[in-house]
């Protein structure tokens, strides 16, 4: 039975051949084509044969790789662990598993765990690579106890800890900075969040944020989905009225939101439905429009009680509020202050094509309204009724006292 053709991919860290096993180097010694980054090839500058230089056009080198690796012996040299965050994703995905052969090296996660001396069994890994910085959010907003992550140079350790600042989280989380790892230049150094903005840094870093044993008296812990009413400030009276949580939750899977959608919360009130859309994705923008000068307020104390970012509160009157904001993927009306229909017509006008409307309502008027305006522009209107009971105390026994009903519209623009 004839043999596959192998392309070799191996891993190498800032020390070269020097942290290499015996079988890599020689797979390395007899290799007729070497791949790798500039500095990985520079190891080996004494060696005969072809080099291809990995660069940013992976797909350019991928094309190269197809037609030298079956009839010469082909090695590839990639950043430690090539199946961890690196070229070997890549490599999976254009060529037969059968004809890949990996030999990793320790990952930049490894090697920086062992030398702040801390297991990294319970650690949250995120990559920055080409990536926004508030892909980090999730686990900030979270209080995750450690956090690596493999920065690039728009997202370097001084943004990382500007971003910690602003959450208000600088005296929660102290920054090890782990730079060239296993090279001669190795650095690893210890900041506090504030001591580390404006530094500068080794581009070739993995960044570590571990929380202090400080307590977090001034937060209140989220759970994953669902931010508790009772942790919400919302005020009383009809002033106060909040979407509940229940009806939140399913009126946000109606809005069938994207990781990057723009999402308009008209009549936002306490903004509970927007920051429970902020906190999904660090990709969403989200806008909570309220023309009540103390809900919007509500709205601010809100957004700095549970530090999300992502949602930008906007103290205005809709319609006209929409002038100034992009176009929204997703809409949803909680309030309208009578002007259902103006809000209506000028929000379906902005929504982007393949773009939802959710509109909750109390009255059967409104309901009506809405139901109608939706319906004439031939939107597939669909509703929902929703009632909901919750159990309590009476006497020795429980019983269920049932809320108002309400009637949530959903629709899709073509």
């Amino acid at each position: 039975m004839s043999q596959h053709p192998s392309l070799i991919v191996i891993g190498i860290g800032a020390d070269g051949p020097n942290g290499l096993s015996p079988e890599a180097l020689d797979h390395i010694a007899t290799a007729r084509v070497l791949a790798g980054g500039r500095r990985h090839l520079g190891f080996f500058e004494s060696r005969n044969g072809e080099s291809i230089v990995i660069d940013a056009d992976i797909a350019g080198v991928i094309q190269r790789l197809r037609a030298v690796y079956a009839r010469e012996k082909t090695v590839l040299l990639a950043s430690g662990d090539p199946l961890y965050h690196g070229i070997g994703r890549a490599l999976l995905e254009a060529f037969p598993r059968e004809e890949l052969t990996f030999i990793p090296h320790p990952s930049s996660i490894s090697l920086a765990f062992a030398r702040i001396k801390q297991t990294w069994d319970d650690a949250r890994i995120v990559s920055l690579h080409g990536r926004p910085l508030e892909t980090i959010l999730p686990d900030l907003s979270a209080r995750r106890s450690k956090i690596a992550i493999l920065t690039d140079a728009l997202n370097h350790p001084g943004a990382i800890a500007d971003l910690v600042d602003r959450l208000g989280l600088g005296d929660r989380y102290e920054m090890f900075v782990c730079e060239n790892l296993e090279g001669l230049d190795e650095r690893v150094t210890r900041w506090t969040i504030d001591e580390a903005r404006g530094q500068s840094f080794s581009p070739l870093n993995v960044t570590i944020l571990l929380r202090t044993n400080s307590e977090d008296n001034d937060a209140t812990p989220l759970p994953l989905l669902g931010i508790p009413d009772s942790s919400l400030r919302h005020g009383h009276g009809p002033k106060g009225m909040i979407t509940k949580r229940e009806i939140r939750l399913i009126s946000l899977a109606y809005l069938e939101l994207g990781a990057h959608d723009v999402l308009w919360d008209v009549g936002a009130g306490s903004g509970s439905v927007g920051l429970e859309a902020a906190r999904l994705s660090p990709g969403l923008k989200v806008f909570a429009i309220e023309r009540d000068p103390a809900a919007y307020e509500m709205i601010l104390e809100n957004i700095h009680t549970f530090r999300i970012v992502g949602i930008r509160a906007v103290r205005a009157e809709a319609p006209e509020a929409f002038a100034d904001l992009p176009d929204p993927d997703a809409i949803f009306i909680g309030g309208s202050g009578g002007r259902f229909r103006e809000i209506a017509a000028e929000a379906i006008q902005r929504l982007r094509p393949g773009g939802r409307i959710v509109v909750n309502c109390v009255t059967i008027v409104n309901f009506l309204l809405a139901w109608q305006i939706l319906d004439t522009q031939n939107l597939g209107a669909h509703a929902t009724s929703v009632q909901l009971a919750h159990s309590a105390p009476l006497g020795g026994l429980h019983r269920f006292v049932p809320e108002n009903p309400i009637f949530i519209l959903r629709a899709t623009k073509p």
